[in-house]
């Protein structure tokens, strides 16, 4: 079994006092965006020694220690093997022993979740917040065995008795937030984030985590003037020690990479500015940017009207080509072939590309993106088979920058 004492830090004799200041600095040094695992282990070693109750409880657990714990190994050994079943008969052995060990039951309502026995779990943890009301972890656990239930106004109701009780829990706001959002009350969880913001009337480094979800409820309701808001209150909140700017930085970097991913690049473009704005030496960051910029003028050029629709395939097929199944490329370079088979269609392209090149210079002289061009157009001038030669150099140039980055 852990030792909650060792993991806060704190003799075993230590008053409450001692215990919060233990759970503090430990915050501080494994902070839960970035250490979950950690956080979680320090969480409830917390949760456990500041209630005199479950204290109690978990010292009393010593008194059984050498009887009990060739069955957590067996327990350990089960779990690992995902046996949730024998893990099942393991724990309900230990009760036998020593049915009061909160711990235990805990560990017991976890594998239920596990075997999706989510009544069972229920069971157990509304007897364990019988026992101990105020828990926080409990009332989380047993909010989340009905929302996996889809019972989601249960799930909300002991969500919002945790955050009650502890309103700077992560796991707690974070719940919230989902719950809401699963429930298609998006503006729900923006009041609710926005509520917790201004709780105690000021903005600080303390409401980052709440701000990172407003970030992510702006971006599912489309409403870009508010996430420019967030951005600029994040950046206001920033500490000035460079370990928190980083922290920060990186937070929302990964935030950004994963809206990148999701091709959502407006609003990438818009969180990586504020991680220059803090690491501006970041090369991670400024290469994203850079790339996230150009996927932001392709869209913009994809959209303009006024440029000749064929002039713009070497370009989406250069950053989006990779998205495209073979059939789909196929028949766009047949028709961009076809175009370039006829005198107009040629002159068409050409005043196309020197749009592009006057309208979008930052794509338009990106080393890759040039050479295609000029290779294209001497091609094209030449009347041979546009096709068969723009798909070799496009595959070509592909190979380059897959290689090269």
């Amino acid at each position: 079994m852990k030792n909650y004492y060792e993991i806060l830090n704190v003799n075993k004799d230590a008053n409450q006092e001692e215990i919060r200041s233990g759970y503090k600095k430990m915050l501080r040094k494994y902070p839960p965006e970035k250490e979950q695992e950690k956080y979680k282990e320090i969480r409830e070693a917390y949760d456990t020694l500041k209630d005199e109750k479950s204290r109690k409880n978990y010292d009393a657990y010593f008194h059984h220690e050498k009887d009990i714990k060739t069955l957590e190994d067996k327990y350990t050994e089960y779990m690992e093997a995902t046996n949730y079943n024998e893990a099942e008969k393991v724990l309900k052995k230990i009760l036998i022993i020593s049915p009061e060990i909160a711990h235990i039951k805990d560990k017991l309502g976890e594998v239920y979740v596990l075997k999706k026995e989510y009544d069972n779990s229920i069971k157990i943890y509304e007897k364990l917040i019988k026992e101990y009301p105020d828990n926080v972890d409990y009332l989380i656990k047993l909010g989340k065995n009905y929302s996996e239930k889809e019972e989601s106004l249960k799930a909300i109701k002991y969500y919002m008795e945790a955050y009650n009780l502890d309103n700077s829990n992560p796991i707690v706001i974070n719940e919230i937030t989902y719950s809401y959002v699963g429930n298609n009350q998006i503006d729900k969880a923006i009041k609710f984030l926005n509520e917790d913001i201004e709780k105690d009337n000021k903005l600080d480094f303390e409401d980052f985590f709440a701000l990172s979800k407003l970030l992510e409820c702006y971006i599912i309701k489309n409403d870009m003037p508010n996430l420019k808001n967030t951005l600029e209150k994040i950046k206001k909140i920033a500490p000035e020690d460079e370990e928190s700017k980083e922290f920060i930085s990186w937070k929302l970097g990964k935030f950004a990479a994963e809206l990148y991913d999701m091709s959502i690049y407006e609003y990438s473009k818009e969180i990586l500015k504020i991680c220059l704005k803090l690491t501006p030496d970041i090369n991670l960051i400024q290469e994203l940017y850079k790339q996230v910029n150009l996927c932001v003028e392709v869209n913009k050029l994809m959209d303009d009207g006024n440029i000749y629709g064929s002039s713009k395939i070497p370009i989406y097929n250069y950053f989006f080509g990779e998205k495209l199944d073979e059939e789909t490329k196929k028949q766009m370079f047949q028709k961009l072939e076809g175009e370039l088979k006829t005198s107009i269609g040629k002159e068409y392209f050409k005043g196309g590309v020197q749009k592009i090149k006057e309208r979008y210079p930052m794509l338009y002289n990106e080393p890759a993106i040039s050479e295609i061009y000029t290779k294209l157009l001497r091609v094209s001038s030449q009347g041979s088979n546009i096709l068969t030669r723009f798909i070799i150099i496009g595959a070509i140039l592909l190979v380059i920058r897959v290689i090269f980055g």
